[in-house]
């Protein structure tokens, strides 16, 4: 009997082309020669069904969004994915992600699901030896709760965030206004919401930040990791997409 290929799972709709983004940043990220030699990947995105993370981490909504995602990895788990991720870092919050490895014990337990927040700052720790401080863009709730900074200090360096009126004003408009944050307006993304993005990662560069982390998935569709050389971009989605070819195609990834 032929043996089973190994099936990604990617949980998106958190924005709706965030997943999108996941799914193509593993096709970019394959070592293939033609369709067949790409990798099977199954994108659940129902952004209808999956609370506001950031309104969850604020206190502003009761409803965990574990709970709605646990339902979408036993989903996967049924089409038969045995390696997964989340196209949103704002859901790797401890109060999110903790539930719901509680809930994949019995709603997926075949499933590994992969922290995009640990990779990332392996890939900086690995790619990035030379760099010590590490600028964040995010979401209020990230910020909140302290998500990419603790385990940057916990791997010794040292989280520069943007100037108070950045971090919880400008650049959570520019992800979530319904009328030109991204989450509205991905593609094109808006000249103003592309500005404040911008302006944010001068502030940082300003700060002393040798790399920033685009820490909403949202952020990488404003602003390519390689159109900026100082400071170093970094994007979480295309690290999350290499980690999911690592485990499970790992003679497929690129170099």
């Amino acid at each position: 009997m032929e043996s089973k290929r190994p099936l990604i799972g990617i949980l998106g709709g958190m924005g709706p082309r965030a997943g999108v983004d996941l799914s193509a940043k593993i096709i970019a990220e394959t070592i293939a020669a033609n369709d067949q030699e790409h990798l099977p990947v199954v994108l659940f995105s129902m952004p209808d069904r999956v609370p506001d993370r950031t309104e969850f981490l604020l206190g502003k909504a009761s409803i965990n969004p574990a709970v709605e995602l646990s339902r979408q990895l036993a989903g996967l788990s049924e089409l038969g994915v045995t390696v997964a991720g989340m196209a949103c870092n704002t859901a790797h919050g401890e109060p999110i992600f903790g539930e719901l490895v509680k809930l994949q014990e019995a709603a997926a337990p075949d499933i590994q699901l992969l922290h995009m927040i640990d990779e990332t700052v392996l890939f900086i720790r690995e790619h990035h030896p030379g760099v010590s401080r590490v600028g964040i863009l995010a979401t209020t709730g990230t910020y909140r709760i302290r998500l990419y900074d603790d385990l940057l200090e916990s791997a010794d360096l040292i989280p520069i965030l943007p100037g108070e009126s950045i971090a919880q004003d400008l650049l959570q408009a520019a992800i979530s206004n319904p009328i030109w944050g991204i989450k509205s307006n991905s593609n094109p993304v808006t000249s103003r919401a592309r500005d404040v993005v911008y302006e944010a990662i001068e502030n940082l560069r300003d700060r002393g930040a040798q790399a920033v982390i685009l820490g909403c998935t949202e952020l990488p569709l404003a602003v390519e990791e390689t159109t900026i050389d100082d400071p170093i971009m970094v994007d979480p989605t295309r690290v999350l997409a290499r980690a999911l070819i690592r485990h499970s195609y790992p003679d497929q990834l690129k170099r």
